[in-house]
């Protein structure tokens, strides 16, 4: 870009490091001269074409600079541009700078600008599975698909969107998350006959992988929906302490129904139906102490305060 020609009618402000500065960033010239037009259009407050076209360069040589990403908004509104056009320029700065956030937020703030439109939702969920493809852990692309999908109440789809990411990689942390995330949150919430599917969803999952610990958290958390019944709970305890003898002992198992036993031991009103509870637990946390070597503080811990 020839910035002095372009913005000959523009005097430069050079950066304001003080008069002695210690230890000056050794910009390149092209960016040190591109940042120098950009003050002074910012400072006149232009919202031109060639402001536009001036953020595209910096952001090549820059792309987490918040405050060019915040004034290129301001040119596109200014502008009328077409977003639509802006969101595919979103997209090859992302696919190179997968977990830069000033990208991502940017894209939000575009597509809340679109406002409600199905095909650019659905083209959104697109670009965010090819995001997943390079990286299924992506904390920025995970974040911005829970705003999407709960801002335009885009939850079709997500239940399959999530299988598929959990048959490639079923310790996908990141996906057992959002699962939760899509039962909670979607305006039907989680039903009881939801709640049988998941529970034996995933007890599926940790008869295949008994030692994964992600569908244990997940289980943990949907455990504590009012929704399941006593019998429910006395089924699901049946099933992992059966699982647990099959494998010899399961760590994660262990601890889901240590956590449960607590819970009845909170709840019990029944002085010796409590103490039976308890040495339950205790014996639980002996055998956790002996297989969980690492974490043997915390269950030591967690032994004494059922004494």
């Amino acid at each position: 870009m020839d910035f002095e020609t372009i913005f000959a009618d523009i005097l430069p402000i050079p950066a304001d490091e003080g008069p002695n500065p210690m230890s000056p960033i050794a910009y390149p010239a092209e960016y040190t001269q591109a940042m120098d037009y950009f003050r002074a259009c910012a400072r006149a407050g232009e919202t031109s074409q060639r402001v536009l076209d001036l953020t595209a360069a910096i952001i090549e040589l820059n792309p987490a600079h918040y405050t060019v990403w915040k004034v290129r908004q301001e040119c596109l509104v200014a502008l009328s541009s077409d977003l639509r056009i802006e969101l595919e320029y979103a997209t090859a700065v992302g696919m190179e700078h997968h977990k830069n956030y000033q990208v991502w937020h940017h894209r939000e703030i575009v597509v809340t600008l679109i406002g409600l439109d199905t095909q650019v939702i659905a083209n959104e969920k697109k670009y965010i599975n090819n995001q997943f493809e390079i990286d299924c852990k992506n904390y920025h692309a995970w974040s911005y698909r829970q705003w999407l999908v709960r801002k335009f109440n885009a939850w079709d789809q997500e239940l399959d969107d999530i299988n598929k990411l959990l048959v490639q990689d079923c310790r996908n942390n990141s996906a057992w998350n959002h699962r939760y995330f899509y039962f909670t949150n979607r305006p039907e919430g989680f039903s009881k006959e939801d709640l049988e599917e998941e529970i034996q969803f995933c007890l599926q999952h940790v008869r295949k992988t008994p030692n994964n610990e992600s569908p244990w958290n997940y289980l943990k958390g949907i455990v504590k929906k009012p929704e399941v019944t006593p019998e429910l709970l006395d089924s699901l305890v049946q099933d992992v302490k059966n699982l647990i003898k099959e494998n010899e002992f399961v760590v994660h198992g262990a601890a889901f129904l240590l956590d449960i036993l607590e819970s009845n031991i909170a709840k019990e009103v029944d002085d010796t139906k409590k103490e039976e509870v308890s040495m339950e637990a205790k014996k639980l946390c002996n055998e956790l102490i002996k297989f969980d070597i690492i974490r043997i503080k915390f269950w030591n811990y967690r032994l004494s305060l059922l004494k």
